[in-house]
């Protein structure tokens, strides 16, 4: 019976520990992708576009920006 709470503590232990580990990940990839605004895939393809309509002649590139 003691073996039987023993692997059954473990196995919930083991959960926790696996569990605190993914959202530990998830939360430093938020935190990073805050920090540097990471883009996404539809933002990506977003800037592509705009890229592209840059090259192609449609927008005109704005240089008026300076940097903070």
């Amino acid at each position: 019976m003691l073996d039987r709470v023993g692997e059954m503590v473990s196995l919930v232990l083991g959960a926790l520990a696996v569990g605190y580990l993914f959202y530990e990940i998830e939360r430093r990839r938020r935190r990073l992708h805050d920090l540097w605004d990471v883009l996404d895939g539809e933002d990506a393809v977003i800037t592509a576009v705009l890229e592209d309509m840059v090259e192609s002649g449609e927008l005109l590139p704005y240089t008026k920006a300076t940097l903070a």
